[in-house]
């Protein structure tokens, strides 16, 4: 269940290693399943064994799809196997697609967020053994509105606890996941003042 204890499967297992070692994407799940406008949720099978899932919010989606994945979500399938996760779950505060995060603020706020944004992202929160957050710096979304959502999803998770990966940022922020490398740890978020509302 989400945010229960768990013993992680042995990262050698599973380990990506180089770019010889790296396994195929392989989605097993896209909500929607074509590459719209919207991407509210990308479930992704990382290795053959059972191990135990990890879901990860990020800023917002750019071109993986049930067909092709992106260097945010390939190096999170890294990083998540590494560490010997079976499963990976990726979810947005925002999920408009886009290479430019900024561009989220011409489409509104409401538009940005998505229709079916929150149900999948409380759904794949709790149906996982961890959760972590990977969203980074607002990267010119306007602050007010990237405080506001952060706000809004830490609500949504309630007491399922939330981890971050390595060091936040300057501006106190979760490392983006495309700056997850295997080196850094996963640890509990500290329940207050560390980024948006909550």
């Amino acid at each position: 269940g989400a945010g229960g204890t768990f013993q992680v499967a042995n990262p050698s297992r599973v380990r990506s290693g180089g770019r010889a070692g790296r396994r195929a994407f392989r989605a097993v799940r896209c909500v929607p399943p074509d590459s719209g406008p919207y991407r509210y949720l990308l479930e992704i099978v990382l290795s053959p064994s059972p191990g135990p899932s990890l879901a990860v919010i990020l800023k917002n989606p750019s071109r993986a799809s049930a067909e092709r994945s992106d260097p945010t979500v390939g190096k999170l399938e890294a990083w998540a196997r590494w560490r010997g996760f079976g499963r990976l779950a990726v979810v947005n505060l925002f999920a408009r697609r886009g290479a430019r995060p900024e561009a989220l603020n011409e489409a509104g706020y409401r538009a940005a967020v998505g229709p079916g944004n929150d149900r999948c992202i409380r759904a794949a929160a709790r149906g996982a053994d961890r959760v972590a957050a990977g969203w980074g710096n607002p990267n010119g979304i306007d602050p007010e509105a990237y405080d506001r959502r952060i706000g809004e999803v830490l609500r949504l998770l309630g007491a399922i606890p939330l981890h971050i990966v390595g060091e936040p940022t300057r501006q106190g922020h979760p490392r983006h996941g495309l700056h997850w490398n295997s080196g850094l740890e996963m640890a509990r978020r500290r329940p207050k003042g560390d980024w948006g509302e909550g």
